[in-house]
């Protein structure tokens, strides 16, 4: 896996940079569900990591939308079963949307 680049603040169409970065139970529909809303908010993610440990999955979803929007998408991913915590932050504060987690999940599958 490549090392990611860090993703500008606003997108190109003006709308800021998102990171939502949801922990959960490693469910093995639990992605499937948390990318849902975004299809129906008409949001397509700039980015999406994943990684599984053995008691939970954490997943790092970056995504253009206005701030309204996105505390929205937080707040219906929050609100799931089987998720323990969703926070929202600035795209900028990420540093390539990659977890220590995500960077040593990547490191054992090379």
């Amino acid at each position: 896996m490549s090392q990611a680049q860090p993703f500008p603040t606003v997108a190109a169409d003006g709308l800021d940079l998102h990171c939502l970065t949801v922990e959960a139970e490693p469910e093995t529909n639990l992605l499937l569900r948390l990318l849902e809303p975004f299809v129906i908010h008409d949001v397509l993610p700039a980015h999406v990591a994943c990684a599984t440990s053995g008691d939970g999955l954490a997943v790092e979803i970056v995504f253009a939308a206005s701030a309204d929007l996105a505390q929205r998408l937080r707040g219906r991913l929050s609100v799931m079963v089987g998720v323990r915590d969703a926070a929202l932050a600035p795209a900028a504060r990420v540093r390539g949307a990659q977890t220590t987690e995500h960077r040593a999940a990547a490191t054992r599958a090379a």
